[in-house]
């Protein structure tokens, strides 16, 4: 079985600093690392404002288990910095992984 990537691109709210996302971004990170199938994470900022958030899953079903939770015990938790109609979700099959 291939792993999943979940990939989500996003910008936060108007008025909310890197520095109050990556706060907040503690206890969604604490929550990610607990969810069964959860490979790896990495979370960017590009020079524009556009972050991307990279989770490796160890399966679709990993992934879509986990946003299902997610959108129960997480969203209160985001919503508050990430701008609604920024978000761009997607999955993909990850077919070559070199792990260092």
């Amino acid at each position: 079985m291939s792993d999943t990537i979940e990939l989500i691109r996003f910008r936060l709210q108007e008025g909310k600093t890197t520095e109050d996302w990556l706060k907040a971004n503690e206890t969604i990170s604490a929550w990610v690392q607990r969810q069964q199938g959860f490979r790896f994470r990495s979370l960017s900022e590009s020079t524009d404002g556009e972050w991307i958030d990279m989770i490796y899953w160890e399966s679709k079903q990993a992934a879509e288990a986990a946003g299902k939770s997610f959108s129960e015990e997480m969203m209160p938790v985001c919503m508050p910095f990430i701008a609604p109609e920024s978000i761009v979700m997607s999955h993909s099959t990850a077919h070559v992984m070199q792990r260092g």
